[in-house]
């Protein structure tokens, strides 16, 4: 059943991508007259070229996209796909992941800890094409050889159990990553409607004005603390576990008065934000504490084995950075940044869907031959093989065809699997390798 829902998730993007309500969407604000006249390259064509990008240079994508769409004798200039790529409208992506994701949660399938989705949310540096365009409008920072470079903060909205991008944002350089983070929070409600949400957060985003935005959202929260956060309370509290009163302090507002007068003053009278503190223990004799606003009922224990689940969006930062290529971008000008990251979380989220559905028939047959541990899909593997059909899955009209060309694919994910072993804790080493390492090529 869960199958034919993904298959079914597919096809419905796919009428959206050849949709006549799609193209107002697709135009950039002002401009009225893109993507209406009938072109070698229409829009819903250059949606599935865009999503099925290799990373390649932009005359080999172009190519490629014509050979899988049987149109070797039809195509258009490196110049004329970039020009219609500068009409498109980054919103479009955005728009399709939504609607995408959507129709995941509308379903039963996704799997909830204690009741709630978690949701992981952090920030991390990516790399954008050096120009003069990209540096004035996401900042630039210095390189190891002290020369100024175009960087962007980019930030993720990530589901740690179903394994998909729920929104993700890129910003300035020097932006905050609380706000980033509130920008996610709204983004929440659109895509999975009123279902009861956990945010995982990483000792970056502690303050009180963001817990106090965090519980007007309605929504619950799992922060780890630095060491000097609230340190009072900490060493007040007389068990491992308890309830405290975190005190609106002169000192603890002075920087969100420089930002915000107004807040500040609505938390100063406010006088004091109650919330829940965990002491914990976290690696090799590193002692720390976790804020949360998780009911009693759900002990300690299970908190602190629950925070680790944070780590699955770093691990998924290396997926969009190292197995994507994700920061490869298309060309120099800003608006290929916004389309190009758009589109591989799009990318990111249909590949982890079907991932998903071919690992439960994976680790069913595993458990008939008895095998010695847990296995899951290749990652790797399946990305490479996501890409080398996407084009022609998202091509194929016929949906006789397309079950067959879905159902082949999944059969191949099914074939990559890796025993997963319980790794032991053990100090964080840094290893040095050559350009090339042996144990991480590229599968596309």
């Amino acid at each position: 059943m869960a199958d034919w829902e993904g298959i079914k998730r597919f096809g419905k993007l796919q009428a959206r991508i050849y949709s006549e309500k799609l193209k107002g969407t697709a135009r950039i604000a002002g401009d009225e007259s893109s993507w209406t006249r009938k072109r070698d390259m229409p829009l819903g064509d250059m949606l599935a070229c865009i999503l099925g990008r290799k990373a390649l240079s932009a005359t080999m994508e172009i190519r490629q996209y014509f050979q899988m769409a049987d149109k070797v004798e039809q195509t258009v200039s490196k110049q004329d796909y970039l020009k219609q790529r500068r009409k498109l409208n980054p919103e479009v992506f955005k728009v399709l992941n939504r609607e995408y994701l959507r129709d995941y949660y509308e379903t039963d399938e996704a799997k909830l800890w204690n009741g709630y989705l978690v949701l992981a949310v952090d920030g991390s540096r990516v790399e954008i094409p050096n120009s003069e365009e990209n540096r004035k409008t996401y900042g630039e920072s210095e390189n190891q050889y002290g020369k100024a470079v175009a960087r962007a903060n980019f930030s993720g909205l990530y589901d740690v159990y179903n394994r998909f991008f729920l929104d993700i944002g890129i910003h300035h350089f020097t932006s905050s990553e609380k706000e980033e983070g509130k920008e996610h929070i709204k983004a929440i409600r659109q895509i999975v409607g009123n279902r009861p949400v956990l945010l995982i957060f990483d000792r970056n985003y502690v303050s009180l004005e963001f817990i106090n935005y965090l519980e007007k959202a309605g929504v619950n929260y799992l922060i780890r603390l630095h060491k000097r956060n609230y340190k009072a309370e900490v060493d007040g509290m007389g068990s491992r576990d308890e309830w405290v009163e975190l005190q609106h302090t002169k000192n603890r507002l002075r920087n969100l008065k420089e930002e915000a007068l107004k807040r500040a003053a609505e938390l100063e009278l406010q006088g004091s934000t109650r919330a829940r503190i965990v002491k914990a223990r976290f690696g090799f004799d590193e002692d720390g504490a976790l804020i949360t606003n998780l009911p009693k009922s759900i002990g300690a224990e299970a908190i602190r084995r629950l925070y680790r689940k944070r780590w699955e969006i770093e691990k998924k930062y290396h997926t969009l950075k190292n197995k994507m290529k994700f920061e490869s971008v298309t060309g120099k000008a800003s608006i290929y940044v916004e389309q190009d990251f758009w589109a591989q979380a799009l990318v990111f989220n249909m590949t982890h869907d079907l991932i998903t559905i071919a690992e439960r028939k994976a680790v069913k047959r595993a458990k008939k031959k008895g095998l010695r541990y847990e296995v899951r899909i290749n990652e790797n593997i399946a990305i490479g093989l996501f890409k080398e059909q996407c084009i022609r899955l998202i091509l194929e009209e016929d949906n006789v065809k397309k079950d067959v060309m879905f159902r082949g694919l999944m059969a191949d994910m099914e074939k990559n699997i890796v025993p997963v072993r319980e790794s032991k804790s053990a100090h964080r080493k840094w290893n040095y390798f050559n350009k090339y390492k042996c144990n991480q090529k590229p599968s596309f």
